[in-house]
């Protein structure tokens, strides 16, 4: 490929406030138009057979796949580590020390011929990846022009789908763990055979509290780091071993040479827990809202401006974790009251509310500012979870886990929660306020006519869907769910106000004025 068109800016973005060194910037790189073009086609193209080749562990850049998958699944999996009576557990975090910037491009390349990939696409990519010359942009200029040996460029639209090398690893783990038989799995992992959790370089590796097992696993990733070109940073990576791991616990810390780390621990940018979410884990997310408010405190908005900055910004700052956790009551009220403050005084402070927040919180048609209410967004963001697995996602491995742990042979709205994680209760609570917004009966339809010559006619009807199984509709046009619809059930319409025509028509307010 030209130099022209592969060459590559790169630009150095700082990971933390006061960088001191090189390990403190992240390389983005700025690809030529040219080069993008040719790369998106090429990325479309694997796209289409990615979800076949990429295990399900691996849930990042993969088209139907969720980061949600990975949350929920692990948070299910370290649930219970605080017990002692439960079998021993272990999980280790893996941080892969720049491996975006470090991996052997052989490596990847032969993936690709492991996967089968047609010879002139392999090709292809190899231009791409090893032609690129760099340059790098470092306070206000421009300097040096060379080539690289090794790496995938951040800003690259092939990178994401060629980096999914650590499926590969859990490959080695898998081949180790067949030919000895000293490896134990995690508990609820066997069935399924998991044994770790990818999203791009986050990776958790789960296993038995065991030495062996260990053992295994320290080797697979030796294996796999000195075929990749990728190294594993001990000083950030970590073992969490459950309560009921005693007797081995010391000689398994000095065997991964990793620290212990304690639950909490952050992945994915939110906490997981041993038990239950409490107001000290969701701190860094009231402390998102209060940094976002304390920049806005010194600006003169009006109020149609705090409205917007209310809707577009601080109503999605919880998304994320509103999606992966029921958030705790006291958090959504603190979330709430900070909202409320901001509209009414401009900052975080106590105030009088002119007019309730529930009335705030209604659509514009029906006399409210159409703010969403966190509660009922925090519901229908996790009710999208149980339509997942009500719809059995095959797609998805926290559904595949739980259609096997925890349902097996039952509903939702029939299964046993009891000695199930706090997640899992959440959920089961939550079935119950989703189970209106669903249209089904769980019964035949048997025809109520007795007459032989109506029966016969009915019979001799043709049936609707013969060869398709039956299925569970949401109540809307098209029977699938969707957010709105969710918040359209949890917040019943009250009625048009009767000044909404001033919102529409000839008598529209306009949104902007000018005065020359």
């Amino acid at each position: 490929m030209l130099k022209q068109i592969n060459a590559t800016l790169l630009v150095l973005i700082p990971k933390v406030q006061l960088p001191l060194s090189v390990s403190d910037f992240r390389p983005i790189a700025c690809c030529n138009v040219i080069y993008k073009a040719i790369t998106k086609i090429i990325v479309r193209r694997m796209q289409q057979v990615l979800h076949l080749l990429i295990d399900s562990s691996q849930n990042a850049f993969v088209p139907g796949r969720s980061i949600a998958d990975n949350v929920l699944l692990a948070q299910e999996l370290l649930s219970g580590y605080n017990v002692s009576k439960l079998p021993p557990r272990c999980t280790i975090k893996v941080d892969i020390q720049k491996a975006y910037d470090s991996v052997c491009w052989d490596f990847l390349l032969e993936g690709l011929r492991i996967f089968n990939f047609p010879p002139q696409f392999i090709g292809w990519i190899e231009q791409c990846i090893s032609t690129a010359a760099y340059s790098v942009s470092f306070n206000g200029g421009i300097h040096g022009f060379f080539k690289g040996s090794r790496g995938l460029r951040q800003g690259d639209p092939l990178s994401p789908s060629l980096c999914h090398c650590h499926g590969i690893m859990a490959r080695y783990i898998e081949a180790k763990r067949q030919s000895s038989d000293s490896f134990s799995y995690h508990w609820k992992c066997k069935d399924l055979g998991i044994i770790n959790l990818c999203f791009a370089d986050d990776v958790l590796i789960f296993c038995a509290g065991s030495l062996h097992s260990v053992s295994i696993i320290k080797d697979s990733l030796s294996t796999f780091a000195a075929m990749a070109g990728l190294h594993v940073n001990p000083n950030k990576s970590q073992v969490i071993l459950s309560k009921s791991v005693r007797s081995e616990r010391q000689q398994i810390i000095d065997l991964i040479g990793f620290h212990e780390g304690t639950l909490p621990i952050k992945y994915l940018g939110v906490p997981l827990v041993a038990s239950r979410l409490t107001i000290e884990d969701c701190k860094p997310l009231l402390h998102k809202v209060d940094s976002r408010l304390a920049g806005w405190s010194h600006l003169n908005l009006s109020m149609a401006g705090r409205v917007q900055l209310i809707k577009s910004v601080l109503s999605s700052l919880h998304m994320y974790w509103a999606s992966v956790f029921l958030l705790p009551k006291s958090i959504i009220n603190a979330i709430e009251s900070r909202m409320r403050s901001f509209l009414w005084q401009g900052s975080s402070g106590r105030g009088i509310a002119k007019v309730s927040w529930a009335q705030i919180c209604k659509p514009i048609a029906e006399g409210g500012l159409g703010i969403k209410r966190v509660l009922f967004m925090n519901q229908a963001l996790m009710m999208k979870q149980l339509w997942r697995l009500l719809q059995r996602d095959t797609q998805s491995i926290w559904v595949a886990w739980v259609m096997q742990v925890r349902l097996r042979n039952t509903t939702i709205w029939s299964t046993n929660s009891a000695s199930s994680s706090w997640c899992w209760k959440k959920l089961i609570k939550l079935s119950a306020i989703m189970k209106p917004g669903l249209e089904f009966q769980g019964r035949w339809n048997w025809p109520s006519a007795t007459d032989f010559d109506i029966q016969e006619i009915v019979a001799g009807l043709p049936q609707i869907h013969p060869t398709q199984p039956d299925s569970i509709k949401w109540k809307s046009r098209d029977g699938n769910y969707s957010t709105a619809a969710a918040l359209r059930m949890l917040q019943p319409p009250t009625g048009i106000v009767p000044w909404r025509w001033l919102l529409g028509g000839k008598f529209k307010i306009p949104r902007h004025d000018f005065i020359l």
